[in-house]
């Protein structure tokens, strides 16, 4: 059985998280705060365990459905799912690996655009992947 409720629990908190860290983002001061590094930190462990959950729990059944509309959610979402690891990844590697207080406008732009990406990717998810399960 497709752990549907599971997912959305899992959602819900990668929303609380980004949340919270969308409004303290904002604050340079806040770059260098250890908590704030670890909130960011979480956010990331939090995504990428829910990615790896909807491929092991999901994509398989789908894409192996004999309904063709449902074949292309799919495809579509695990499209969607390797371009924002990528995107993720090249986040990570520039921003969470050093504490920086330079380019805060920068990190502070790229950071927003992430959780703008993963609060439209839930959505997404919620709307045309779970009423496909």
């Amino acid at each position: 059985m497709i752990p549907v409720e599971e997912l959305r629990n899992e959602n819900d908190a990668i929303k609380d998280l980004s949340n919270v860290l969308s409004n303290l983002v904002t604050d340079q001061s806040l770059r260098t705060n250890t908590i704030f590094c670890e909130l960011l930190h979480r956010f990331q462990e939090k995504l990428d365990a829910h990615l790896k959950h909807e491929a092991r729990s999901i994509y398989p059944q789908l894409l192996n459905h004999d309904d063709n509309h449902i074949k292309k959610v799919a495809n579509d979402f695990l499209s969607n799912t390797h371009e924002l690891e990528r995107i993720l990844s090249k986040y990570v590697k520039r921003w969470c690996h050093q504490i920086n207080t330079e380019n805060h406008e920068e990190f502070e732009r790229e950071t927003l655009e992430i959780f703008r990406l993963v609060n439209e990717r839930i959505q997404l998810e919620e709307s045309h992947l779970f009423p496909v399960l």
